[in-house]
């Protein structure tokens, strides 16, 4: 109980990280109106008061503590359902039936370049100044819209759609993804769809913003150019639009991704570099606030400079309460200080705690706070090289224990050959930030701009080299590891009773984390099971593209266009972790040809066509009242059709379908019979 109570704001955010947390997934079911945030905001007040006055008249010292739970969850479940576009019935819908809609919309994020479009975030309202909040809206690509800044004010045209997930099972759920920030809309805009009103007032964040292009210039000025520019400009400063496809999946198969998105190590760094220089404030009498108001200052500005990311403010976050902690001269537990930096950024936006970087953020921090030091005594090293290099060594370790079982449930990979990687990348990624400030302050002078640009892109060559080497080295990457919630909350609480018994030595603990491990390992042994006795069909949903897996036992046979089978991006996204979930190890693809469609085909005693009637076809001859099902992949519009040509078959209209004949099957068929593809897939 002592140890409890030395993490008095841990014993807070539990609670209301809870409340948060439930909340977050509660408004996905219900509707809640404001009538009932209010009253449930004055209960909680009430019953806060109430508590004060229970604890100073009572003689139980935690009944106070007890009673505060369930009032914390409250306020962190009304926090969260007071700031859901979701939940007010005020909320205003943009009209959704294929109009042109005319909007006014401020920029509120760092314009995104992509192959065809640029992706911006804004704060859209109409021509009367009624807000409808967030919209993501894509932007033809053409050299005007290249130019599209932060803050500015544009006019604009665009058709209103609402973003639903595909419904391919257990397929990344972007509508999810895109709600716990806000969007529920999205639209494209054409070229000669919208102007610039104003450049508005992009305020600090804006300033910031434009002196990163300037100098992401200075890196072209000093010679950098092609991979190195891009990782650079990613690595100094955040800006990731330029990165390679490629090269970003090396550094996901090296496990290196972190040093690309300016985050806790990057700050960290910058933290070091300047907690050192600022070193001699610390000698003068009211030099520590002088040097803890430069440090926070300092921390924010480059927080601003790459963009104020998610990743980013967490850092500056937490790094701002380390050095307000080490500025008062207070020996804070460092587990105080992190609960307190994440009470914060929950306050200021509490679903941030369902975004995954904030989630990966704060459980390496504390893997690395609980497991590094056990680790780095076991070893006592002499020589300084070899005993930095375990220290990284201990730090990569402890972090890992800590993230991957959440790694394993959102990126269904481990990358097996970490050590080797961060050994490498993390002091290469701390070379290349001290070489980018050096190289941003001789910018002055056109000779030393151009040696630091030279150091700067040799040191970042041979950085990739060695990330394409890991990569390349077979089994680098264990992928296709498909695990529940569950599963990884069994994992961690695997982790965490291990963890008590190693550091309190209490036998419990590790009897607890035994049982988690039989019971795991038996779960794992049925699902094997099952997955060895599975026979189904599955049609996802796949823009334009009719795409069917036959799957029996951890075999499957893919039916799509021989694009689809080559696309692995869209492989991944829409079909892979489907497979990977139903344990597949056996891949065969059939191409959909004229060898295919149209005719009969049987699969484990069903029958059923791939119907492609582009040609003008006489229906009965297919004799579609035998058949299991029918696909309608395509349709000559000028075909007579009517609910009796299918005899009551079910129907599943094909993603691949097009326009108008996809809209009167929908209008002829009824409702009872047919599935839609486009509204999710279906399974047999």
């Amino acid at each position: 109980m002592k140890v409890w109570n030395s993490f008095p704001m841990l014993r807070l955010l539990f609670p209301f990280l809870a409340g948060v947390v439930s909340s977050a997934f509660l408004l996905e079911l219900v509707h809640v109106s404001p009538s009932m945030l209010y009253i449930g905001l004055g209960s909680s007040v009430i019953s806060v008061l109430a508590l004060m006055l229970f604890h100073r008249s009572s003689r139980m010292p935690y009944a106070f503590g007890v009673l505060l739970w369930p009032v914390l969850f409250i306020l962190g479940t009304l926090l969260t359902l007071s700031v859901s576009d979701q939940i007010f019935d005020d909320h205003i819908h943009p009209d959704k039936d294929g109009r042109l809609l005319t909007f006014l919309a401020i920029v509120d994020e760092q314009p995104k370049e992509k192959t065809n479009s640029i992706e911006l975030v804004a704060n859209v309202s109409d021509v009367d100044g009624q807000k409808f909040g967030k919209l993501l809206l894509y932007v033809e690509r053409d050299s005007l819209s290249e130019q599209i800044k932060y803050g500015q004010e544009l006019i604009l045209r665009t058709k209103i759609q609402e973003v639903r997930p595909l419904g391919n099972p257990n397929e990344f759920d972007y509508s999810r993804y895109l709600r716990f920030h806000h969007i529920l809309y999205r639209g494209y805009v054409k070229s000669g769809d919208w102007s610039v009103l104003a450049d508005g007032r992009p305020g600090l964040v804006g300033w910031f913003l434009d002196l990163r292009s300037k100098l992401i210039d200075k890196f072209e000025d000093a010679g950098l150019n092609g991979n190195e520019l891009s990782v650079a400009s990613a690595l100094v400063l955040g800006y990731r639009s330029e990165l390679d496809r490629e090269l970003m999946s090396a550094y996901a198969g090296a496990g290196a991704t972190h040093v690309l998105a300016v985050s806790g190590l990057h700050v960290g760094i910058v933290y070091l570099i300047l907690n050192f220089m600022l070193q001699f404030l610390d000698r003068r009498k009211k030099g520590k606030l002088l040097k803890l108001t430069l440090l926070i200052h300092c921390l924010w500005g480059y927080a601003c400079l790459t963009g104020l990311s998610p990743s980013v403010s967490r850092a500056a976050t937490m790094f701002t309460f380390v050095a307000i902690g080490k500025g008062i001269s207070r020996d804070t537990n460092i587990f105080n200080t992190l609960a307190i930096s994440a009470f914060c950024l929950i306050l200021w936006e509490p679903l941030i705690v369902m975004q995954v970087g904030f989630q990966l953020s704060y459980l390496a921090v504390i893997g690395i706070v609980l497991i590094q030091p056990r680790l780095f005594n076991l070893w006592v090293i002499e020589n300084r090289f070899f005993d930095w290099a375990w220290s990284i060594t201990c730090v990569s370790i402890a972090a890992q224990i800590a993230t991957f079982p959440l790694g394993l449930l959102y990126f269904h990979q481990f990358p097996n050959l970490f050590l080797v990687s961060n050994l490498l990348v993390i002091p290469a990624a701390t070379l290349i930030l001290y070489l980018g400030f050096c190289l941003f302050i001789a910018s002055l002078w056109k000779p030393t701009l151009l040696f630091f640009g030279f150091l700067l892109q040799k040191t970042i060559s041979i950085l990739n080299q060695l990330v394409v080497w890991i990569e390349s080295i077979p089994y680098s990457v264990l992928s296709g590891i498909d695990i529940s919630t569950l599963e990884s909350l069994m994992i961690y609480a695997m982790i965490a009773g291990l963890l008590v018994f190693v550091i309190q030595k209490h036998r419990h603990a590790l009897y607890f984390s035994l049982t988690l491990i039989v019971v795991f390992v038996s779960m794992q042994i049925v699902e094997v099971h099952q997955q060895q006795n599975q026979r189904f069909i599955t049609i996802y949903n796949v823009k334009n593209e009719t795409a069917i897996a036959l799957i029996n036992g951890t075999e499957v046979t893919f039916i799509s266009s021989k694009e689809l089978q080559k696309n692995e991006s869209a492989m991944l996204f829409h079909v892979r972790h489907h497979w990977w979930n139903k344990g597949i190890d056996k891949e065969n693809f059939i191409e959909l040809n004229d060898s295919i469609l149209n005719r009969r085909l049987e699969w484990g005693g069903r029958e059923f066509v791939i119907l492609d009637l582009k040609r003008e076809h006489n229906l009965s001859e297919y004799a579609l009242d035998k058949l299991e099902f029918v696909i309608v992949h395509g349709l000559d519009n000028r075909m007579e059709i009517s609910e009796t040509n299918f005899h009551k078959t079910p129907v599943i209209l094909s993603s691949a379908l097009k326009g108008r004949s996809h809209d009167r099957l929908i209008s002829v068929l009824s409702e009872e019979s047919v599935w839609n593809i486009r509204e999710g897939s279906v399974t047999y």
